[in-house]
């Protein structure tokens, strides 16, 4: 795989069918030897996947992504904001 860490990739393998869902868009953390990758969602989950099932995301992908990440640090800005108190609500 030729991707440099920190690539926005889609693994084809998470895609289902039934029920329908679109494949997993992650970050790329690290390449492997043994060919797979260590992909990041924007929710933080890690998964490792093989290279053959991977490929660019799109822009519209990307972009889905990055509002998903902001989206999951505006809500731990405001549980953090609540657990310390700062929120009254």
């Amino acid at each position: 795989m030729n991707a440099a860490n920190g690539s926005y990739m889609v693994d084809e393998a998470t895609e289902q069918l039934v029920p329908p869902a679109p494949p997993w868009v992650g970050r790329l953390l690290q390449s492997h030897r043994d060919g797979t990758v260590l992909l990041i969602a924007p929710t933080g989950y890690a998964w490792t996947a093989a290279a053959n099932d991977l490929r660019p995301a799109t822009e519209d992908e990307r972009a889905a992504y990055d509002a998903q990440v902001r989206e999951v640090r505006r809500e731990r800005a405001a549980l953090y904001r609540q657990l310390s108190g700062g929120s009254r609500s």
